[in-house]
């Protein structure tokens, strides 16, 4: 049976970082617990926070979803979900799934909570030193959580769930090497005031097991 470890730590008010330590699995299993550990610190008005992966062996798309459901509220209040310390086999995840365009990633707790010193703000790209990755402006590429992850469409925009597939398959087969971003920047300059988000891209391309460059690859030049 999978398990799961959290633990938190909390700096004073000079700097406001909380720190969460991960231990074990998270997947659909134990995530509910990392969901109540998130919940709380931002009911606190917590909104600086480092997680600590360095005991994780493995992150379920139910894991992940709950940085990424997070991660608006948190930026609207001036702070941020930073990552720090993923073993190899997770931050190939990270990156498989396109996650480092939305959040960063650090070699260390330390240099995590350093990075909440001024240097690098949302939206912004910096060079650091180790395992920093890009982040997208969150406005720019808005992310939309779903309660239903089989449903990608809600009165929120004017499509069809037929349409709006219909409309990522064919930007997939016009460059099969768009990032989930770039995929919702071609959608949404379609549209008149609807707007495709980051995660309801991301669900669509799960479902069909297109979430990999090199999936697009094969299914645009398969057809």
């Amino acid at each position: 049976m999978e398990n799961i470890s959290i633990s938190l730590s909390e700096s004073g008010r000079e700097s406001n970082v909380s720190r969460v330590r991960v231990d074990g699995v998270v997947d659909t299993l134990t995530a509910g617990e990392l969901e109540e550990v998130m919940s709380s610190l931002l009911k606190r008005d917590r909104f600086k926070i480092v997680i600590d992966l360095a005991g994780v062996d493995y992150i379920s798309s139910a894991g992940w979803g709950i940085f990424i459901s997070h991660i608006r509220d948190v930026r609207a209040n001036g702070g941020d979900i930073r990552l720090a310390n993923m073993i190899p086999d997770v931050y190939e995840i990270f990156e498989l799934l396109e996650f480092d365009n939305v959040l960063q990633a650090h070699e260390s707790v330390d240099e995590a909570v350093d990075s909440f010193g001024g240097s690098s703000s949302p939206g912004k790209t910096g060079k650091k030193k180790g395992k920093v990755t890009r982040q997208t402006f969150i406005e720019e590429v808005p992310i939309v959580p779903d309660t239903d992850p089989d449903r990608f469409l809600d009165e929120d925009t004017g499509f069809s769930t037929d349409s709006v597939e219909a409309a990522i398959c064919r930007v997939v087969r016009k460059d099969p090497f768009s990032s989930i971003g770039e995929i919702c920047r071609e959608l949404n300059s379609q549209l008149d005031d609807n707007q495709v988000g980051w995660w309801r891209v991301f669900s669509v391309l799960r479902r069909k097991g297109l979430l990999s460059k090199k999936s697009r690859f094969r299914y645009a030049w398969g057809r």
